[in-house]
């Protein structure tokens, strides 16, 4: 989720014990991955991110190399260029699993959960009582905006029921995700205004008829999640948000028509990698892919895809199989693997259009057959909402192309009349390079309309600060603080109006104002 904090491990593919990367570890300038181990580790805070990293292979690699260009294209029993394939399809499925994973914590789901994270059992609701600040370490570019309500269905104990309260005029968002990391769905004050009917939640082969009032959401899959966003406006809103949560309701749609509240089952989930795998670490996202497979329903496309991988040792139903995989075989993958991964992480830095050094993907959660750009949004910001609900754009350089670095002061200049148009909200939160929140004696951690006593210009427009030290007042309020050290911008732009999803209206550019 590009706003919420719930994001799981990554899927690794190599370095020996290298199970898993943590969301947003990487560092480096936009739109170039050419960074060494000794590059890296001449980076400031790289300790902390090589720690993250753990030895895994891709800090060691020099560059992604190119793809080819028929890569989904005709058959092959390649293991290298099979590997490419089934990592770039399928790096969102391992991913949206491994979130689902910890976020459920199928091995003691009841375990409680810190204050800022809304994780529960499959098949329950959970609910954030904190905003994130940089405390939460579990994902990359959580948001300090929303409390989120978060549920994982397992659809083989529905159809489910959703009821939610009466928000009047507080934003609120419900969010319905596929297990592909797609959404196709965001019900709410969009939608609904301050009221969402009933919402009847059906898997791939229930046929409930939908009853008068009740509005229906269909999971082509075995699991769908559910993540809901309130606004909070101040944190002395908070107790608000809590009384609406308390309000939400999630019951298998069987109680539902009885009136009654039971709660629904807590599933079994199947492991992603068995804890006596005989994998060898470099293909352990096989592994992943295979176990994710055995419940997959594939789409016409995605069976002759899935198909395509045999030689490779997977296919659906049944997992992966080593023993298909010669020596050779599997080191080729291996290889493959790897490549694939760097050519993802590559892409996260260009998941859209580059707008005066902003990254902005218009598409939203629609990725067609783009399966690479599919990938690297769910590498760097899974689960994001349509267009139409929220836009991210985020920043890693300057409007002249220089990597962002605390070390340097910036302003973000917007001039009257040009504020972000939306009909929600809009906000810039400041992060680590890797996508963790940065912490700051002033606790301030994001920046925008709900930011009391902004200074505006003498034109109306209003500068935001960008630096390590305060600038001096009035402007104190106009400050997003940085680290001393390489960083990134992220902006969210609620229920973006049609000058914004066009690109007519666009992000202004960060301006450097000063050195170290």
């Amino acid at each position: 989720m590009a706003a919420a904090a719930h994001q799981a491990d990554r899927p690794a593919t190599g370095g020996q014990g290298c199970r898993a990367m943590t969301g947003g570890d990487r560092d480096g300038a936009p739109g170039d991955f050419r960074l060494t181990r000794r590059q890296l580790c001449a980076l400031p805070g790289s300790a902390a991110l090589l720690g993250l990293l753990g030895g895994c292979a891709f800090a060691a690699r020099a560059d992604a190399p190119p793809l080819p260009s028929d890569l989904f294209g005709g058959t092959t029993a390649d293991p290298y260029l099979l590997a490419l394939r089934a990592y770039i399809w399928g790096y969102p499925l391992v991913r949206a699993a491994q979130v689902r994973q910890n976020t459920t914590l199928p091995a003691d789901p009841f375990r409680p959960r810190p204050p800022s994270a809304a994780g529960a059992a499959i098949n329950r609701l959970g609910h954030a009582a904190e905003l994130a600040t940089p405390l939460m370490k579990q994902g990359v570019a959580p948001n300090n905006d929303t409390l989120y309500s978060l549920a994982w269905l397992d659809m083989r104990e529905g159809p489910f029921v959703l009821e939610m309260p009466d928000f009047g005029d507080r934003y609120y968002t419900v969010q319905f995700g596929q297990a592909d990391s797609s959404t196709e769905q965001a019900l709410g004050q969009r939608t609904h205004g301050g009221q969402l009917p009933p919402v009847l939640i059906q898997g791939p082969d229930q046929q409930v008829a939908l009853p008068a009032g009740m509005v229906g959401v269909r999971s082509r899959q075995r699991y769908m999640m559910i993540a809901e966003r309130s606004l909070v406006r101040t944190p002395a809103d908070l107790p608000a948000v809590h009384a609406l949560q308390r309000a939400m309701r999630l019951r298998r749609w069987v109680d539902y028509a009885a009136g009654t509240d039971l709660p629904a089952p807590v599933s079994d989930q199947r492991p992603l990698l068995a804890p006596d795998t005989r994998c060898p670490a470099p293909l352990h996202f096989l592994e992943m892919l295979g176990n994710v497979l055995r419940d997959w329903r594939p789409d016409a496309g995605e069976a002759r895809l899935i198909s395509g991988l045999r030689p490779l040792g997977l296919a659906a139903g049944r997992g992966f199989r080593l023993e298909a995989l010669s020596q050779a075989g599997r080191a080729a993958a291996a290889r493959g693997l790897a490549d694939a991964e760097a050519a993802v992480r590559a892409k996260t830095f260009t998941l859209g259009r580059n707008v005066n050094g902003w990254s902005v993907n218009y598409g939203g959660s629609v990725f067609g057959e783009d399966h690479l750009l599919r990938a690297a949004v769910a590498m760097d910001q899974i689960y994001v909402l349509p267009a139409e609900e929220a836009l991210y754009p985020n920043a890693r350089s300057d409007g002249g192309g220089q990597p962002l670095d605390g070390r340097n002061r910036y302003v973000l200049r917007f001039g009257a009349g040009d504020l972000p148009p939306v009909d929600a909200f809009w906000s810039i939160t400041m992060y680590f390079a890797r996508g963790l929140m940065v912490p700051n004696a002033a606790g301030i951690y994001s920046i925008g309309d709900r930011t009391g006593g902004l200074v505006r210009n003498a034109d109306g427009g209003i500068d935001i600060m960008i630096q390590q030290e305060p600038p001096a007042a009035p402007r104190s309020v106009n400050w997003l603080p940085a680290p001393p050290e390489p960083f990134m911008v992220m902006m969210r732009l609620y229920r973006p109006r049609a000058p914004v999803r066009s690109g007519h209206w666009k992000p202004p550019a960060i301006q450097k104002i000063g050195g170290a």
